[in-house]
């Protein structure tokens, strides 16, 4: 049972480094991240010229990103304007 268990860790490992040392051709990293977060309903950190600010993404739009926080029910950012992206 255990062998079996490290060949599917050492599996699951090669696989993340693999598509970690590829380049993303499309360069949409921040909207993957973005769409994974609001799928999951964890929450994300945006990180905006110097500034920060965690939301719950509730939707996507072509140049937008809605969502909420404890303090706001609706922050909408420009997608160009957001430096990275961290979840939660």
């Amino acid at each position: 049972m255990t062998r079996r268990l490290s060949l599917v860790s050492l599996a699951a490992g090669f696989t993340a480094s693999l598509a970690a040392a590829q380049p993303n051709p499309s360069g949409d990293w921040i909207l993957n991240l973005l769409r994974a977060s609001m799928e999951a309903k964890k929450g994300v950190t945006l990180h905006i010229k110097g500034q920060t600010v965690a939301i719950l993404v509730t939707a996507i739009g072509d140049h937008f990103v809605e969502g909420r926080s404890q303090q706001s029910s609706k922050i909408v950012v420009r997608l160009d304007s957001i430096d990275a992206v961290a979840m939660a």
